[in-house]
């Protein structure tokens, strides 16, 4: 059957509300509504993904994303202040040193990161966290789209980047595991965008402990000087990805050293952000 041909038969049927489709996330059959749907003639480009018109109802609403207050220059979920702010934008504020509704917090005012600004989707907590765990020790690859999209959807209030990277594992690791978390999620990133991929410019250049079950005190320590980044970064704008931002010891780190190297400018981009009151560094977060 002809591409466009197939592309057009679904879509009508799925616009008409005659087909079924299976949840990416939680992969149960569901009746896409046919909202989500355009009645486009065209086939999706390469590398599309809409997590609208791929999710079931049930798992949009558990993985919607955080617009709550936060600390415009790390993303630290803040208390709600006296009466209903307006929604905070997906991802973030869009000027990283403006607060805003909001302030920045105790660590940001007296030591501040070396990113210009960062972005996350959603809190590391219930399905999302489930979620992204799955990804990172299960080796469910396939979910790397859905969080992909869910990283270009934060990634709205950054300014546009020359180029994406991860934040690397050390080599003996990576073979230990088979693949980094964070690499797959630039690569999704890069598939839908067409952003440069530049994965090459950065490695990690010792190992140490996991930062897991380390307290906060311990993080920063545990990193310095664990990244080394190539010459080839001089003068570029990046954005560097990763899946989780706890503490931020490990992105500071990074961060500072794209920068040292030359890099014109940094900027964070993360799909969940761990809220303080759920860091008890055992690798029990909530729920």
């Amino acid at each position: 059957m002809n591409v466009q041909f197939a592309h057009k038969l679904s879509t009508a049927a799925r616009f008409l509300g005659l087909a079924q489709a299976r949840c990416f996330h939680c992969l149960r059959p569901f009746s896409p509504d046919a909202e989500n749907f355009s009645a486009s003639t065209t086939s999706p480009p390469a590398g599309f993904f809409d997590p609208a018109a791929s999710l079931c109802p049930s798992c949009r609403d558990l993985l919607a994303p955080y617009r709550g207050p936060r600390c415009p220059l790390c993303g630290l979920p803040s208390p709600m202040p006296n009466g209903l702010p307006a929604p905070v934008p997906v991802g973030g504020y869009d000027s990283s040193r403006e607060a805003y509704q909001g302030s920045l917090c105790g660590r940001c005012l007296t030591d501040p990161p070396p990113w210009t600004r960062a972005a996350f989707y959603g809190l590391y907590r219930q399905s999302l966290r489930h979620t992204l765990l799955r990804l990172k020790f299960d080796g469910h690859l396939y979910l790397a789209p859905l969080l992909g999209a869910f990283l270009l959807e934060a990634a709205h209030c950054l300014p546009g980047p020359d180029a994406l990277l991860a934040v690397p594992q050390y080599p003996d690791h990576l073979r230990h595991r088979g693949y980094n978390q964070a690499h797959e999620l630039a690569k999704a990133l890069h598939a839908q965008t067409g952003l440069a991929l530049v994965p090459g410019l950065l490695s990690r250049t010792r190992p140490g402990p996991a930062q897991v079950g380390l307290s906060a005190r311990s993080r920063p320590e545990n990193v310095r000087h664990s990244f080394a980044a190539s010459p080839g970064v001089k003068g570029l704008r990046l954005w560097l990805v990763d899946d989780v931002m706890t503490t931020g010891s490990t992105l500071r780190a990074a961060g500072l050293a794209l920068l040292k190297a030359g890099a014109s400018s940094v900027d964070v981009l993360v799909v969940a952000r761990t809220p303080k009151e759920d860091m008890d560094f055992t690798g029990n977060s909530a729920p």
